[in-house]
């Protein structure tokens, strides 16, 4: 009998023990639960998005804007805004550095860094947002300085009254060019990295009085989105007598050589004469329909020739070269359909871009022009995409220019341009 009575204190025992440690897991919760609520409450302090918004809008004609830039995020507030270039040295589509701080309201704190799926920017290019303490964040962006196109002061004609010649606008990678003849379009033509183009060959009509029409664009569809194309600026006219029309298709001047000779003269040895016997100089002469240059002997001319401000090529037989010439084989040179040597970009076939220097030698490896870097491959080609130099990456944009300080593919790009790994 005792023992059954010990035994069931001890069971007695239990059951108090079990509900004081009840009793006091139910006493510890509410403290464990607001443990949790203020774990969750400080993880809620934390700034997590921001939006980063630049807008810009083109003003009067070569003026170059300073945008208008906006932070806007729950619990921050903008600070100061630090442009890495000075003002004077902008130059549109030129990436300009900029430095945002944002500050976080009181409770809220900064994580480490932000990436740009979380740093949102619109209207300018992430770069980087990194806190400087709690409560600091700097966002920093690239811009790109904006201009409409000014207008060309000048517009006129070279002395073979052919050649259309006009003064260079600041910042214009190119021109659209109309030709009017009797005051009614005869042609249109876009004209890149040059302040002249040839219209002989639509200038046929010795009757009409010809005038043109010149204004400053953009080409690519990068060079849009931070150039808007100036105004049409009217040129002289010109007005052609057939003296003048005999001139100009019997000689090259300015504009290459254009038309026949229809002068009874011939080829005899390394002349060309007259029917009267007098030999002709310092002149154009189609025959056969192949171009000859006789120089200020009245020879034939073979090789380079510099005539009238342009360079053409002769042949060993005396004919003018157009089209890809390789006359040292290790030098590649451009002949525009007029004989005359091409200088700068141009563009033979869809998606294929060349860079030809002032003397006219086709480009390879990295070339700089206008502020840009590229890269053209051995055919001469403009590359773009990633490529490797002597080991190292690159990224070229869709308009070939060597992309810097930035991000692509998730890699990171250094000033020169370089993969930083």
């Amino acid at each position: 009998m005792q023992k059954h009575m010990q035994i069931g204190r001890a069971r007695a025992a239990g059951r108090a023990g079990a509900c004081l440690i009840a009793a006091f897991i139910l006493a510890a919760a509410p403290p464990f639960e607001t443990g949790i609520k203020a774990v969750y409450g400080a993880e809620s302090s934390v700034i997590e998005t921001l939006n980063v918004t630049v807008k810009t809008t083109f003003g009067e004609q070569e003026e170059i804007p300073e945008p208008e830039i906006q932070v806007t995020g729950t619990g921050c507030t903008q600070g100061d805004i630090q442009f890495g270039t000075d003002y004077d040295k902008w130059k549109p589509g030129k990436a300009v550095k900029v430095d945002i701080t944002v500050y976080a309201d009181s409770g809220k704190v900064f994580p480490v860094s932000l990436n740009r799926s979380k740093c949102k920017v619109s209207g300018a290019e992430f770069v980087s947002a990194k806190a400087l303490d709690d409560t600091t964040l700097q966002v920093r962006i690239n811009y790109r300085p904006v201009t409409v196109l000014g207008n060309t002061d000048k517009a006129g004609w070279s002395s073979s009254k052919r050649r259309a010649i006009w003064k260079e606008v600041p910042n214009a990678p190119g021109y659209s060019v109309v030709l009017y003849g009797n005051d009614k379009v005869v042609k249109r033509l876009t004209v890149e990295d040059a302040t002249s183009v040839s219209l002989a060959e639509y200038m046929e009509d010795v009757d009409k009085t010809y005038y043109y029409e010149v204004k400053a664009i953009p080409i690519t569809a990068d060079q849009k989105k931070y150039l808007k194309e100036g105004e049409f600026v009217t040129s002289t006219e010109q007005e052609l007598d057939w003296e003048d029309w005999n001139e100009d298709t019997g000689s090259s001047g300015n504009s290459g050589p254009g038309g026949g000779t229809g002068d009874g003269g011939a080829i005899k040895g390394n002349n060309y004469v007259l029917p009267d016997g007098r030999t002709e100089t310092n002149t154009w002469k189609k025959i056969s329909n192949q171009w000859y240059y006789f120089d200020q002997n009245g020879n034939m001319a073979r090789g380079w020739q510099y005539v009238n401000g342009f360079w053409y090529y002769m042949d060993g037989n005396g004919i003018m070269q157009t089209g890809w010439i390789n006359p040292s084989g290790d030098s590649w040179f451009y002949l525009n359909p007029n004989g005359d040597m091409l200088t700068g970009w141009f563009q033979p076939n869809p998606s294929e871009w060349y860079y030809m220097d002032a003397s006219g030698y086709m480009q390879r490896g990295w070339i700089q022009v206008n502020d840009k870097q590229y890269y053209m491959g051995q055919d001469g080609r403009m590359q773009i995409g990633w490529i490797q130099v002597d080991g190292v990456w690159y990224y070229l944009n869709s308009d070939g220019s060597k992309a810097v300080n930035t991000v692509v593919d998730g890699r990171t790009l250094g000033p020169n341009g370089e993969e930083i790994r």
